[in-house]
């Protein structure tokens, strides 16, 4: 017996010089991943020049107050059908427009115990730009020509851009059950941006057909990927600029339009 525990604790010292070398080796790591230069120039473009770009949830929010503007759409309400659609929370076959726009189904919105679905700004941005013919003959006189001028402007703004890299490296993907890495070969990665994109996310793609997200900053997993994920970012600063620029010219005339409505009916 006192053998066995003689043993057993050359075991436990053994075990602890183990556990050291290990949290030496995570120091060296998390130091040799901070200290990449390619890592450092990729945040400081990505800081200054991508993070400032105005994204879709602001234009979507830019134009969300513009129609807030107009109302109340309607003072009498109206249920009107429509082509059906599906927004990411619910399907619709009709609209209720009153003083605001509703979604809902035809026959339900025609009971009057039925208010419908409120819509969030996106929401009510893409059913606006995807009805707005139908809903304009509803609308308070006053307001149908600035709504529906409004609205066509929408249509032209653009929410959304995808840039693919191709990419001849690893990541580094930390699996969390027991703390070890597993070293991928990638194929490509993606940065995106839209309602729900964000170009701070990178989208790797591996050569077996798995796709995998990581945050811009965790250097550990991407730390041989730098190089493709500058490029991409060049990439997509270039084309996301342009579409900015298209973007703010098409607000400016929303502003316009809602300036003279509001200078007309001395608001």
């Amino acid at each position: 017996m006192r053998e066995g525990f003689e043993s057993f604790e050359e075991h436990i010292e053994e075990y602890e010089t183990v556990i050291e070398a290990i949290n030496n080796l995570i120091e060296r790591r998390r130091r040799m991943a901070e200290n990449n230069p390619i890592f450092k120039e990729v945040i400081d473009f990505y800081k200054k020049f991508i993070k400032p770009l105005h994204s879709p949830k602001y234009y979507i929010s830019e134009v969300w107050k513009f129609f807030q503007k107009l109302r109340p759409f309607a003072y009498r309400k109206a249920v009107v059908r429509v082509q059906g659609g599906a927004l990411r929370n619910w399907n619709y076959d009709a609209l209720l427009v009153g003083r605001d726009i509703r979604i809902g189904y035809y026959y339900s919105l025609c009971e009057d115990h039925k208010r419908g679905h409120s819509l969030d700004m996106s929401d009510f941005v893409e059913v606006v730009s995807k009805h707005y013919e139908k809903i304009v003959p509803y609308l308070r006189r006053p307001i149908r020509e600035t709504f529906e001028e409004l609205a066509k402007l929408v249509g032209e703004l653009e929410l959304s851009l995808t840039i693919v890299q191709g990419c001849e490296g690893y990541s580094f993907y930390e699996e969390h059950s027991d703390s070890t890495f597993e070293i991928i070969p990638c194929k490509e990665l993606s940065i995106s941006i839209s309602k729900e994109d964000d170009p701070e996310i990178i989208a790797i793609s591996y050569i077996n057909g798995r796709t995998r997200y990581a945050y811009v900053t965790w250097s550990s997993n991407l730390f041989a990927l730098y190089k493709p994920i500058y490029r991409a970012y060049k990439k997509f600063y270039n084309e996301w600029s342009k579409i900015q620029k298209k973007n703010d010219e098409i607000l400016e005339k929303m502003r316009k339009i809602l300036g003279e409505y509001v200078l007309v009916n001395n608001l």
